[in-house]
């Protein structure tokens, strides 16, 4: 007999294990399919529910099925948990894809930035080229230009000023987004493969695990529980248990009444 704490340990494993696994197969299908997102949760949610159901009433039914029956309805499980296994895969790589974007996205500013604070300083280095042109002879000519370009130069250093904050903002924010990361550029270093590798190979494992377990923890709570309504007994034995009949009986007291008297 199953214990009673081991039935309550996979009914709870399957409980959580099935419901994360659909949660995130359903999440991960509406943004593969962004365009008709509830939908496809409403097809997916019941989808996920209608193969766990079939998934237990295979293991209960399997002998009194047809073969054309059970062939069709192993198909679906499997069907489904391939679409499940995708939908996983989708999520996990949706939340990859954020951060990974998201670091992108800065790294296009923060070159951006850079470009354009270059580009001031080439400016405010141009203006000053322009007035050390002048012959030193012409002193008032270099400081009338020097009058005329100040207000330039304020304005494009106050720039730069600005750009170097936005680029601090942005290191900053990158630190941030690289925490989310961290640890798989940390694995893409020690192993010396590519970033993206790490992530396909990770999401893989997690796929080929998550929905077979869930699948075989609810068929083994199934065969838990029905082990402990049986009381431990196997299958066969439960079901055909012996039964005596009268004519067992009589002849068990007519074979005590003639040894009785063969004694006498």
């Amino acid at each position: 007999m199953v214990a009673l704490w081991c039935i309550i340990g996979l009914i709870l494993s399957a409980v959580s294990v099935s419901i994360l696994g659909a949660a995130f197969s359903v999440v991960g299908l509406a943004a593969l399919f962004s365009g008709a997102a509830f939908a496809v949760m409403l097809m997916a949610g019941a989808l996920e529910l209608s193969k766990f159901v079939l998934a237990a009433y295979l293991h209960q039914r399997w002998q009194s099925l047809n073969i054309f029956f059970k062939t069709y309805l192993v198909s679906s499980v499997v069907i489904l948990s391939a679409i499940t296994s995708l939908g996983i895969f989708g999520f996990l790589s949706d939340a990859y894809q954020s951060a990974s974007t998201a670091l992108t996205a800065e790294a296009i500013k923060v070159n951006s930035l850079k470009t354009q604070q270059a580009s001031a300083r080439a400016e405010i280095d141009r203006l000053n080229r322009a007035v050390d042109e002048i012959p030193a002879t012409r002193v008032s000519k270099r400081i009338e230009t020097r009058k005329e370009i100040e207000p330039a130069v304020a304005a494009l250093t106050k720039q730069i000023e600005n750009y170097q904050i936005q680029i601090t903002q942005s290191d900053l924010h990158v630190i941030e987004l690289n925490k989310k990361v961290g640890p798989l550029v940390y694995i893409a270093k020690v192993f010396n493969i590519e970033i993206d590798l790490v992530v396909k190979y990770l999401i893989m494992l997690f796929v080929s695990v998550f929905d077979p377990l869930a699948i075989c923890l609810v068929i083994a709570t199934s065969e838990a529980l029905d082990s402990r309504k049986r009381g431990g007994k196997p299958k066969d034995e439960s079901e055909s248990e012996p039964v005596s009949t009268g004519d067992n009986a009589e002849v068990v007291e007519m074979r005590f009444v003639d040894d009785k008297e063969a004694v006498g």
